[in-house]
């Protein structure tokens, strides 16, 4: 995404997008592939041509060579690394090694944030299926690695570096795929040694970077959570926590979305009857509503 791509009007920017992708995906099409290989390298060379036309060409076309070089980048990568793949013979594990290695070399070149999004997301889902995938592996284990992955991407937000973002909302959604996993596995998000694991990792990264202005009312909050709830809640109310201190706008919809999910899949697997579920669900509003009035309180008195 460039300047001159932002400064566009919503719907203009819209239709570039759309008539960039498709003409991309028309183009690759009609390529063809007798060697899906070749096809691949070819089109990745394309994509570093337009990325550099995207960075010396302003307005709408500037917005469409941005959009063009992701739609080839994306597409390219994929049947490289896919041609590898088949032509090597590698198993999931070499194939993670692959995908890291065209992550990293890839990251300088291709600018774009959605390009190095989804390709640090790739990373970490092929890592997820190589780990998977050995038996030996319980499922308290994937969970202990979903909850690593969402603490690199937690300290990567508080980076002052844009460049290390995209990075962090790859690892963001390969976390709830690890708990996919572990369901697969036989159980999801209930272990609490993870889940207090989780909140010692929040508590200790809060005092890192709070030094003396330590909120001590998260920090309890945080642990509260860990002995009542599960890995989603905990990371939800993080994320929301560090959204309000950022003023994020995509961490704040991203800590709600993980906050509210978390808490129906909680409700849902509760083994008690809905009487004892609307109680708990009262007292959770009351004890919110009698925070929110006290900070207004508080305020108000300063």
């Amino acid at each position: 995404m460039t300047n001159a791509e932002t400064k566009l009007p919503f719907m203009v920017s819209a239709l570039v997008t759309v008539g960039a992708w498709l003409s991309c995906l028309i183009g690759i099409l009609l390529l063809g592939w007798p060697s899906f290989l070749g096809a691949g390298v070819w089109i990745l060379l394309l994509a570093l041509v337009w990325t550099y036309a995207a960075g010396r060409t302003h307005g709408m076309a500037g917005a469409f060579w941005a959009q063009a070089a992701l739609a080839f980048s994306l597409c390219g990568k994929g049947m490289v690394l896919c041609g590898l793949s088949k032509l090597w013979h590698l198993n999931t594990g070499e194939a993670f090694w692959l995908v890291l290695a065209f992550t990293v070399a890839g990251y300088p070149i291709f600018t774009q944030k959605i390009d190095r999004t989804v390709m640090s997301f790739a990373s970490a889902m092929v890592l997820l299926m190589w780990v998977f995938q050995q038996r030996t592996v319980a499922w308290p284990c994937l969970e202990s690695l979903s909850v690593l992955l969402f603490m690199g991407a937690y300290l990567l937000f508080f980076v002052p570096s844009e460049k290390v973002r995209p990075v962090a909302w790859g690892l963001l959604p390969a976390c709830v795929a690890a708990f996919g996993l572990a369901w697969m596995s036989g159980n999801v998000a209930t272990l609490r040694i993870n889940v207090l694991f989780l909140a010692l990792c929040l508590v200790g990264v809060y005092l890192w970077r709070a030094r003396k202005h330590f909120n001590v009312c998260l920090a309890v909050l945080i642990l509260v959570l860990a002995y009542l709830t599960n890995v989603g809640t905990v990371m939800g109310v993080a994320l929301l926590a560090l959204a309000f201190s950022q003023n994020r706008l995509s961490l704040k919809i991203a800590g709600v979305a993980v906050f509210a999910l978390s808490l129906v899949w909680l409700y849902y697997h509760m083994q008690t009857t809905l009487l004892v579920k609307s109680f708990y669900l009262w007292a959770a509003g009351m004890i919110l509503l009698g925070v929110y009035f006290g900070q207004k309180r508080g305020m108000y008195a300063r």
